[in-house]
């Protein structure tokens, strides 16, 4: 499907400062980054963070947590089964390990338990022993499961970086950038960003008193945990988040955490320079493999070394394996899953603007993901329902970025016995009778957005300019690696080239579905160009022999030899011939 292009305009206000190339200079400035802050951004070494003891209620949950520890108070990190909760789990465990023995951790199970805090999981935690929760990653909108945790005993701290509900906000200690009233300066932390806050507040709190149970040192070892929740939970990698994650893939570099290393090792990247790509296309799906398939418990071992009692935990090589296996069974369910997906379609009418897939026998822990497949295959808001064992059927949606999800599927919440969810993705549960009124409405409101606005299912693709001449060289390419890491917020640039003549076109891999060519402009420069996975899409306009086609630039080595290479995105009928 070809993308609606918006090119940039390739001028920028203001002169590049020394040192930084204008084509650079012209993205940063086209991000809204300030001259000021180029520096920063560019610097190997970034300075951005701010004092922990900025965000609400941090100095009072630092403090009862140490005083609970030398009480010698039982302590249960309370998580979350995707990579950010996982993460966020083993930092804090491993923290609060270095002041106590006594402290578990509790990862909620997708099946049993639902996402999030949960009243029976809290009665769980107190049979476990807990006297003190401190939720991760989780917890925001969750009063009445604070309460009964009150209510039996327990003191709780609610650590979290999902936008709270005004009406729902819990009654404890309440850690969250995003709270009402915050004077934090940054406010889009991950969860686990949020936790390494709060370690920061317990460091600086015990070397204040003396203590070296906790060197500042272990804080930058810390930061290989931030960034794979980072990248894997897709906050924007600006500021302060840009800055963590520089240093965290640093760490990473280092293989210093031990269980890290062996899954590295064990999924074919022993020496490999690990980026943000390499977080989200090949950690995160790992680590969100055993939530999505059994238990992400494991992962929490294989990162901190705990088990989830609090005991040594497992051979590290024996949890990597598990999570690799778990990836694999991950993958062939999200394919059979698929596939009930697409008969699902041809077999019944789903609603042609805003599919709602009825798939039996499609498993529960991918349906999200097939659902996000879906709706970048069709460019239109998705749902997967599927019957659970309460007798209801439960859904999971992803939605394109002109329609916001929640707000139609919040205007028949009356349709829903469980609702909730934001603008890209939502779940639920309801009952069987009421799909074809769902489906039927959906319909009818997308309907209306269209024709408020007929653009809002047309899909866009942001491109930084046409490549000039001396940008199409493995320098520029190299100058562009200064802008990583990539990913939401600062996505990596796309340029064009604009009625290109296209040379040497041939098919690659078992399948014959990429494809290999040169293309070239006025200035006769040939580009080597590669596309993947849309050769039967693509193959007819190029094989005209011009062309419009955009783009990513980098670097193809082999052999000891570096060329550029261009990883096409879209390619259109040439515009200027």
């Amino acid at each position: 499907m070809t993308s609606k292009w918006i090119i940039k305009s390739r001028e920028a206000e203001g002169k590049a400062p020394l040192g930084i190339h204008p084509s650079i200079y012209r993205i940063l400035s086209s991000r809204g980054i300030a001259d000021s802050a180029m520096p920063d951004f560019l610097s190997t070494r970034p300075k951005v963070t701010y004092d922990p003891f900025l965000m609400p209620d941090m100095r009072e949950a630092a403090e009862k947590i140490l005083a609970a520890a030398r009480a010698g108070r039982r302590i249960c990190v309370y998580g979350d089964y995707d990579a950010d909760g996982v993460t966020s789990t083993a930092l804090l465990t491993q923290v609060l390990k270095l002041i106590t023995d006594n402290v578990f951790y509790y990862i909620p199970s997708r099946f049993v338990d639902g996402y999030g805090l949960n009243i029976e999981a809290v009665h769980t935690v107190k049979e476990r022993g807990a006297e003190l929760i401190v939720t991760v990653d989780c917890g925001s909108t969750s009063p009445a499961e604070v309460e009964c945790a009150r209510q039996l005993g327990m003191d709780i701290i609610v650590t979290d970086h999902h936008t709270p509900d005004a009406e729902k906000t819990p009654d404890c200690l309440f850690i969250n950038p995003k709270r009402e009233g915050s004077e934090y300066p940054f406010r889009e932390l991950s969860g686990c960003g949020v936790v390494f806050k709060l370690a920061q507040a317990l460091q600086r709190l015990l070397c204040a008193e003396g203590s070296k149970a906790f060197p500042k040192a272990v804080l930058g070892e810390l930061t290989d945990l931030v960034a794979i929740s980072s990248v894997a939970d897709v906050v924007p990698l600006l500021g302060e988040n840009r800055t963590l994650v520089k240093y965290g893939l640093e760490y990473i570099a280092r293989r210093s955490r031990p269980g890290l290393k062996i899954l590295l090792e064990h999924l074919g990247c022993g020496d490999r320079l690990i980026d943000s790509d390499t977080i989200a296309y090949l950690l995160a799906p790992n680590i969100n493999a055993l939530g999505r398939m059994d238990s992400a418990a494991s992962a929490v071992e294989l990162f901190c070394g705990v088990a989830p009692d609090g005991s040594p935990g497992r051979d590290p090589g024996e949890l990597a394996d598990m999570m690799k296996e778990m990836n694999a069974a991950r993958k062939a369910e999200q394919e059979n899953t698929w596939s009930i997906c697409m008969k699902a379609m041809k077999e019944e009418d789903c609603g042609e603007l805003f599919p709602i897939i009825r798939a039996p026998g499609a498993h529960e822990g991918v349906a999200g993901i097939v659902a996000g497949n879906l709706k970048e295959t069709l460019h239109r808001p998705v749902c997967i329902v599927t019957p659970s064992e309460e007798g209801l059927l439960k859904g999971t949606g992803r939605s394109v970025s002109g329609i916001n999800m929640y707000e139609l599927l919040a205007a028949r919440q009356d349709l829903f016995v469980r609702f909730g969810g934001h603008a890209g993705a939502c779940g639920f549960s309801m009952r069987e009778e009421d799909l074809p009124e769902l489906r039927r409405s959906m319909q009818e409101l997308v309907k209306d957005r269209l024709s408020d606005d007929p653009e809002a299912l047309t899909e866009y693709l942001e491109i930084e300019g046409e490549l000039t001449e001396d940008e199409k060289s493995v320098e520029f390419a190299d100058a562009l690696s200064l802008l990583e890491p990539f990913g939401e917020g600062n996505m990596r640039p796309v340029f064009c080239m604009r009625g290109a003549r296209i040379f040497g076109l041939r098919r690659m891999g078992s399948d014959g579905q990429h494809l290999r060519f040169l293309a070239s402009t006025a200035d006769q420069v040939r580009v080597p160009c590669v596309l993947f996975r849309k050769a039967d899409e693509f193959s007819e306009i190029l094989q005209t022999g011009c062309a419009d086609i955009a783009g990513e630039l980098g670097i193809n080595e082999y052999a000891g030899s570096r060329r550029l290479q261009m990883l096409i995105r879209d390619v259109r009928e040439n515009s200027l011939w």
